[in-house]
C-alpha cells in the first residue's frame, strides 16, 4: 500500500502526461486542417491562373487594378499561387503533365517510424484537392493540390516534439511542486497519527498541539476531546469498579452482621428452651410459644436477607407484579407522596435478565427522587414491546443527583444500561427530574 505523498504525485504526473497526449492530439488536428486549407487555396488559385482571368495577376500579386495580360501559371513566383508543402499538377484525364511544389525550410530531423505511423492512420496527411479548369487549350484538364507527405510530417514532429518537452517539463515541474507542497501540508499528520497510536496504546492523558492548517486544526481538536471523554469514561469505569467493591464488601459485612446477630440469637434462645424442655421431662404451652415465635423472627429475617439478594416476586409474580410490590411499599413508608405506576404492553416477554435490570434500576431511581428531593408525586411508568421505555419521574424539585454512596446510584445505572446497549437520561421536568431508559429489543 503505498503512501497519500507517492500516490498525489504520480496522479498529478498521470496528469500530466494527459496533457501531453491531448496537446499531440491538438497538434495533429491543426497541422492536418492546415495542410487542409492549404490544398484547397492552392488549387483554387492555380486553377484560376490557369483560367486566365484578366484580374488575376493583380489580386495575385495585390493590386486593385485587372491585368489583361495572360501569363503562364508556372510563371508566377511560387508564393504567389502554392503554400509550403504543397505540391500541383496539371493535366487532362488524370494525366498531369506538369507539376510544381511550394518551398519549404527544410529540417534535419525525421520523423520517426511509430510517428508516421499513427499519422497515417489518423489521416493527418488530407486527400488530394482536384478541381475542373476550363483552358483554351484543353476542355477537361484539371488541377490536384495535395500535401507533400515528408513536409507534413516533418513539420508535425517538430512542432509535437516541442510541445511534448515544454508540457513533459511542465508536469515533472507539477508534480515536484505538488509534492513539496503537499508533504509541507501534510508535515502535522504525523503528529495526528502518533496522538491516534497513544490513544490505541492507552494513553489518554497527552494532547495535541494547534495546527495551522484548518481542517488539521479541527482533527486535532476533535482528537483531544476524543481522548478527554476516554479519559473520563475510564476514570467512571474505575470510580465504578472501586465503588462495586466496596458495595460487594458492605452487603457481605451486612449479611454477615445479620445472619450473626439475627439468626445467631434466636439459635441460641431455641436451643436453650429445647435444652430446658428436655431436661425438665415436660412440654408447656409457653415455651411451645416461645419458639414458634422465635422461628418465626427467624423466617422474617431471611426473608428479608433473600429480598436483599434478588427480589422473590420477579421469580413468582413477574416484573409487573414485582414493580407493583415495589411502589406498594413506598407507599407504605411514605403516605404523603402520591406513587403513580403505569404498566403499557406486555411486561412478561422481558426476559429474566432484563427484568433484574429494570426492577434494580426502578428502585434505584425511586431513591433517589425520595432521597435527593422533597417530591409530592412520583410517577414510574413502563413500556414494553418492540422497545423498552422506563420512566420515573418526579416534582421535588431540579437538582443535580449525585451517585449513591450506598449503592449503584447514577454512576451504576448508566454503566447497566450501557451494558444492555440502552440509552439512559436525567434531565430537568417542569418541577422536578425525568430519568428515562430505553432499549431496543
Amino acid at each position: 500500500m503505498r503512501g497519500l505523498l507517492p500516490q498525489l504525485v504520480l496522479r498529478v504526473l498521470a496528469a500530466g502526461l494527459v496533457s501531453v497526449f491531448l496537446g499531440a492530439a491538438w497538434v495533429f488536428w491543426v497541422t492536418a486542417d492546415a495542410a487542409r486549407e492549404d490544398a484547397r487555396i492552392t488549387a483554387e488559385r492555380v486553377a484560376e491562373a490557369i483560367a486566365a482571368r484578366p484580374d488575376f495577376m493583380g489580386l495575385a500579386f495585390g493590386g486593385v487594378a485587372p491585368v489583361p495580360a495572360f501569363r503562364d501559371w508556372q510563371d508566377f513566383p511560387r508564393w504567389t499561387l502554392i503554400a509550403p508543402g504543397i505540391c500541383v499538377e496539371f493535366g487532362a484525364d488524370e494525366r498531369p503533365d506538369h507539376r510544381r511544389c511550394g518551398s519549404y525550410v527544410a529540417t534535419d530531423t525525421e520523423p520517426p517510424e511509430w510517428f508516421a505511423f499513427i499519422a497515417d492512420r489518423i489521416g493527418l496527411v488530407p486527400a488530394p484537392i482536384t478541381l475542373p479548369v476550363r483552358t483554351r487549350y484543353a476542355s477537361n484538364a484539371q488541377v490536384t493540390a495535395f500535401a507533400d507527405r515528408g513536409v507534413i510530417l516533418a513539420g508535425a514532429w517538430e512542432r509535437t516534439t516541442d510541445l511534448m518537452r515544454m508540457a513533459l517539463g511542465m508536469a515533472l515541474g507539477g508534480a515536484l511542486l505538488t509534492g513539496l507542497l503537499v508533504a509541507r501540508l501534510l508535515s502535522p499528520f504525523q503528529t495526528i497519527l502518533s496522538g491516534i497510536e497513544r490513544l490505541q496504546g492507552g494513553d489518554f492523558t497527552r494532547r495535541q498541539p494547534r495546527q495551522r492548517v484548518a481542517e488539521f486544526d479541527r482533527l486535532s481538536l476533535a482528537l483531544n476531546e476524543t481522548a478527554g471523554a476516554l479519559q473520563e469514561a475510564l476514570d467512571a469505569r474505575s470510580e465504578l469498579t472501586r465503588r462495586l467493591f466496596t458495595v460487594q464488601e458492605s452487603e457481605r459485612r451486612a449479611l454477615a452482621r445479620e445472619l450473626h446477630d439475627e439468626f445467631g440469637q434466636c439459635l441460641t434462645a431455641t436451643r436453650a428452651l429445647a435444652t430446658a424442655v428436655a431436661q425438665s421431662g415436660e412440654t408447656t404451652a409457653q415455651d411451645g410459644s416461645r419458639i414458634a415465635e422465635i422461628s418465626g423472627q427467624m423466617m422474617q429475617s431471611l426473608r428479608g436477607e433473600l429480598s436483599r439478594l434478588r427480589p422473590p416476586d420477579l421469580d413468582e409474580l413477574g416484573l409487573d407484579a414485582a414493580l407493583e410490590r415495589l411502589v406498594a411499599g413506598w407507599r407504605g413508608r411514605l403516605p404523603n407522596v402520591r406513587f403513580v405506576l403505569e404498566l403499557t404492553g406486555d411486561p412478561d416477554t422481558i426476559t429474566d435478565d432484563l427484568a433484574l435490570s429494570f426492577y434494580r434500576i426502578t428502585q434505584e431511581c425511586l431513591t433517589n427522587a425520595i432521597r435527593h428531593g422533597a417530591p409530592s408525586t412520583v410517577r414510574v411508568s413502563l413500556k414494553a414491546g418492540e422497545k423498552i421505555e422506563l420512566t420515573v419521574s418526579d416534582d421535588g424539585g431540579v437538582r443535580k443527583d449525585a451517585p449513591d454512596a450506598e449503592g449503584l446510584g447514577l454512576l451504576g445505572i448508566r454503566e447497566r444500561v450501557s451494558a444492555l446497549g440502552g440509552t439512559f437520561d436525567l434531565s430537568p421536568c417542569q418541577a422536578g427530574m425525568r430519568a428515562s431508559v430505553h432499549l431496543s429489543l
